[in-house]
């Protein structure tokens, strides 16, 4: 899945940079690094400064981050709680700003995108059947998509480096049902964040795109 991933998204770009008159942008999202994410992105269109169709993917490697929502307890937990997948992302955005051709240093995009995200997940559960300690090892994959909104300041350092700050909030088409604990305990998703299996909480990734648009300008 990882493989096949990476390999769409550089057969993409090459297609691309071949289309007349087409202007492409590729970078990635500092953001993820911290959570051994690694996303790469792309932006592809002939007023690339106005509008874009998008396309990212990435992986993630064995995210430790979960944990129960703020002011909830239980006498259970989870320890080596490790996440890895792949993810894209495929979408539209375009500028508030420079939307009619205004040529200005800061802009504001917003955007949707299809997120599909595969996860594997595996950790050992430990519960606390009258006063002693039971543990047991669990692992669960699957498949998830939803939609993913996005809003960004993007900020033009020269013709061919900008920067994207901002935030992604996704939007499941459907809540897993082979989550850990309970439905409200939150689990990383490759290409998301922090997510629940009850109602897609918090849902929200940070964006910090650093860009670097291709060919002539």
């Amino acid at each position: 899945m990882k493989t096949f991933t990476l390999i769409g998204f550089l057969l993409l770009c090459v297609y691309t940079t071949r289309a007349q008159r087409w202007q492409g942008q590729i970078g990635t999202n500092l953001a993820t690094l911290p959570g051994r994410s690694l996303e790469l992105t792309s932006a592809w269109s002939p007023h690339l400064n106005q509008w874009a169709l998008t396309f990212n993917a990435g992986y993630t490697h064995q995210n430790a981050w979960g944990g129960l929502p703020s002011g909830m307890m239980c006498d259970c937990g989870v320890e080596n709680l490790k996440t890895s997948g792949a993810f894209f992302k495929a979408g539209y955005r375009f500028d508030l700003v420079r939307r009619a051709g205004r040529v200005t240093k800061v802009g504001l995009p917003i955007g949707v995108n299809l997120i599909g995200s595969h996860y594997r997940q595996t950790g050992t559960i430990e519960s606390f059947p009258s006063g002693t300690s039971v543990y047991r090892s669990q692992s669960v994959s699957g498949f998830l998509m939803g939609l993913g909104i996005t809003a960004t300041m993007n900020i033009r350092f020269s013709a061919r480096w900008n920067l994207d700050l901002g935030v992604q909030k996704f939007i499941g088409f459907q809540n897993r049902t082979d989550y850990f604990l309970f439905k409200s305990f939150r689990s990383h998703q490759p290409g998301v964040g922090l997510l629940n299996s009850e109602n897609s909480l918090p849902g929200l990734q940070g964006i910090v795109g650093l860009n670097y648009r291709l060919g002539r300008l």
